[in-house]
């Protein structure tokens, strides 16, 4: 009698362990997908210029330190630059490449690292590099993961290697998917995401520059 229960029981075992271990990933899916469309709505509004839809999917707590018009003021001349440079961003809709869903119990939170290439060219209209000044740069930038080429004295093509945002969700969002640049320069960048995610997100990032260095070995 024994033997049948334990039998029964580790049958019953198996079989929820089975049914919730796919649940859990139908809901991991089900997050990947999602994720998904917005790394491609984010693209598209940045090649829209649709600065408005670019302020709704990031992340509020931004605001709580840079007011809404001025961050937008900010990505405008990110964008279109201002007077003392202009920026031509290509617009397109770059390779880009999901992460797994990372999870923590810290405030429900859920995140996916978007990692893409960006190229653009930068054109400074009030200031022209001579040689040596361009020596300099060039190793500045690429210590910064940008690669630089000077066409003219005052116009450079950039190529940004392995930008990296972040779309995130937990309890300081209201349970709603947001976006943020991976920054580890900025404090603004310290100030909205816990420290957890800003350890895996410099670990994810040392990986794919060490999986970009032994395909250039290759």
């Amino acid at each position: 009698m024994k033997k049948k229960i334990y039998k029964i029981l580790f049958f019953c075992f198996l079989l929820f362990g089975f049914t919730s271990k796919n649940y859990a990933q139908e809901h991991v899916n089900t997050d990947l997908k999602h994720v998904d469309s917005l790394a491609q709505k984010m693209f598209v509004d940045l090649n829209n210029r649709d600065f408005d839809a670019i302020l709704n999917m990031t992340h509020p707590k931004v605001f709580e330190i840079l007011p809404k018009e001025s961050m937008k003021s900010v990505i405008k001349t990110m964008f279109e630059g201002n007077e003392d440079f202009s920026i031509d961003i290509p617009e397109i809709i770059p390779k880009y490449k999901l992460s797994e869903l990372f999870k923590s119990e810290e405030n429900h939170l859920k995140y996916v690292f978007v990692s893409y290439d960006m190229t653009m060219k930068m054109t400074f209209n009030k200031q022209e590099f001579n040689d040596e000044s361009k020596q300099i740069m060039i190793p500045m930038m690429a210590a910064k993961g940008m690669d630089v080429e000077f066409i003219s004295n005052n116009t450079m093509d950039i190529f940004m290697k392995d930008t990296m945002t972040i779309i995130l969700k937990d309890d300081t969002t209201n349970d709603k998917w947001v976006m943020v640049n991976y920054d580890p320069d900025s404090p603004l960048f310290y100030k909205i995401v816990p420290s957890s995610l800003m350890e895996k997100a410099k670990d994810y990032k040392q990986d794919l520059m060490l999986e970009r260095k032994k395909s250039s070995e290759n």
